[in-house]
């Protein structure tokens, strides 16, 4: 019979205030976590975290090796979970239950960061937020990734709730000339395929979301001079609106 540690002999009340100085998160209960520049990346030793390339978003988005990193503020010790599988059990609770973890744009980040999890504590992940690039600036790089990140979702997650911030634009002349588009044709835009709401039926194969969280986040862009220009300011007129509307009628299982 294997002695149980000291440790393990402390009553449950006081090693759970102990965990909680040990993962302090200074009441931050969103986890920022974003791609690591990639100087700081080749300056690491050794270590365990998964790595992968990522493009620069510039002109001329070079390939870049890095890994992804906590950005919040925290005092966090999580070597503690290696002691033994009981304190694993107990602090994978307390790091990765009721909190949202964040990605921004950074979604290459999801797959690895998610991937480098056990299977047994990826479900208590319930909460994700992100942020979805306009269409009109897209490569295949981001639609790939995004395409990946969906599908590692739908396969190996059990996310309830999601948070979607949708990058938009308007021009200088406004959206006042623009017919905003209903639910109505977001569902028949999506029934024939519209090639640039592709990313919209990736994500509608994740399932059992319960909450659904929509805004946007308005730039600047150029005059409506082309059918997909044209498309994505009537879009981004109708993000908040119809848009959200569309996707919680599709996406939303109820309780």
């Amino acid at each position: 019979m294997v002695e149980q540690s000291p440790f393990m002999r402390i009553p449950s009340e006081i090693r759970f205030m102990i965990y909680d100085l040990l993962f302090d998160d200074h009441g931050n209960k969103t986890f920022e976590i974003r791609n690591e520049e990639s100087l700081k990346y080749r300056a690491r030793g050794p270590h365990i975290r998964r790595g992968y390339q990522i493009l620069a978003r510039d002109l001329v988005r070079a390939s870049k090796p890095t890994t992804y990193t906590l950005v919040t503020k925290t005092d966090m010790y999580p070597s503690i979970m290696a002691v033994n599988r009981k304190i694993y059990q107990e602090t994978s609770h307390i790091l990765y239950g009721n909190r949202i973890f964040s990605f921004g744009r950074d979604i290459e980040a999801m797959v690895p960061f998610f991937s480098d999890m056990t299977k047994q504590n990826r479900p208590l992940i319930k909460e994700i937020a992100l942020v979805k690039q306009g269409s009109v600036y897209c490569r295949d790089y981001d639609r790939c990734e995004w395409n990946n990140m969906c599908e590692f979702v739908k396969e190996h997650m059990q996310v309830e709730s999601l948070k979607l911030v949708v990058e938009g634009g308007r021009p200088s002349c406004g959206w006042d000339e623009m017919p905003e588009y209903t639910v109505s044709e977001f569902k028949t835009l999506f029934n024939v395929k519209y090639e640039h709401l592709d990313w919209v039926w990736e994500m509608l194969s994740i399932k059992g979301i319960r909450k659904l969280d929509i805004s946007s986040k308005i730039h600047h862009c150029p005059p409506s001079h082309s059918s997909a220009m044209s498309f994505f300011a009537a879009f981004s007129a109708s993000i908040e609106k119809a848009f959200a509307e569309f996707l919680r009628s599709e996406m939303i299982t109820e309780s």
